[in-house]
């Protein structure tokens, strides 16, 4: 009777090992599938991160409140308007509601540049809007967690004003071009 008795325990602790290394390899199994799919997920961000900076750059590249045209309203390729681009500052700049009602819906939470390389260095702020968040105290900050940024090297077409040696702004009588690039910024 006490050889069956041992017999009967050796298969239960069989069993029970077995049953125990079943759920062991289930768990690694769990363990190494949810790692996979964070580290997918936060693949797939990125590549959407990246998406919506280029598809903002093109937004932008093509923006007729800043795009060179000719007189019979053709547009010119890869090319900025300065001249619209200091119009289209002092626009926002006199009416903010602009920038939250109509360009946030075109940029969201970006920011966007252009920077003349050629005749001289100088930069103009065409669009700003960081993701900001509030402390319980009232002061702000960056609530952002990644930031994707793209160039795109563009021909700067400046007919009513120049920029001098000393990034002095004056009036020109001729079409000056330059070139330079486009900086936009999208965060998330």
């Amino acid at each position: 009777m006490k050889k069956m008795n041992k017999k009967a325990q050796m298969q239960m602790l069989e069993t029970i090992g077995v049953i125990f290394i079943f759920f062991v390899l289930i768990l690694f199994g769990s363990i190494f599938y949810f790692k996979f799919q964070e580290i997918s997920f936060q693949n797939k961000q990125e590549e959407l991160l990246a998406q919506s900076a280029m598809d903002t750059t093109l937004v932008t590249l093509f923006l007729p409140e800043i795009q060179c045209s000719r007189g019979d309203s053709e547009a010119e390729d890869n090319c900025i308007d300065l001249g619209k681009v200091r119009a289209l500052q002092q626009v926002l700049k006199e009416n903010p509601k602009y920038l939250t009602d109509y360009y946030f819906n075109l940029f969201s939470y970006a920011n966007i540049s252009v920077t003349m390389v050629h005749p001289v260095e100088h930069s103009w702020t065409i669009y700003e809007f960081e993701k900001v968040g509030v402390y319980d105290n009232g002061s702000e900050y960056s609530a952002w967690d990644r930031k994707e940024a793209t160039y795109f090297v563009v021909t700067l077409r400046d007919e009513l004003k120049g920029i001098g040696e000393n990034n002095e702004e004056f009036y020109n009588k001729e079409i000056v071009y330059g070139f330079g690039y486009l900086t936009v910024e999208v965060f998330s």
